[in-house]
């Protein structure tokens, strides 16, 4: 999948108006587990090349994830909420966008 699309499906996640997305339900305080396998397909179809550079609104949508779910991680443990597929979730999303982006 290219950059572009990718961008778009992930911002549709974000999103919080009609159809809530993966995020927007993981905010109120759900985890979707189909919700979750969307992003995964998302973030799975992504190739890119070593010499590849990125759209700006791309990283937008993407580097904040892993500091979100791990926002709601915190609050989840707070009240008592089991936290385990976060916890996969999480480790997921941190894996394979340092596979996308690279390291520093």
């Amino acid at each position: 999948m290219d950059i572009a699309t990718a961008t778009q499906l992930l911002e549709g996640e974000w999103e919080s108006v009609e159809k809530s997305g993966f995020f927007t339900d993981l905010r109120n305080g759900y985890f979707d587990a189909e919700g979750f396998e969307r992003v995964q397909a998302i973030l799975n179809s992504i190739e890119v090349t070593t010499e590849e550079t990125f759209d700006k609104r791309f990283i937008e949508v993407t580097w904040f994830i892993p500091t979100f779910m791990r926002w709601q991680q915190d609050g989840w443990r707070l009240v008592g909420k089991d936290t385990k597929l976060l916890d996969v979730a999480i480790s997921y999303v941190e894996q394979r966008l340092t596979s996308i982006l690279g390291l520093p």
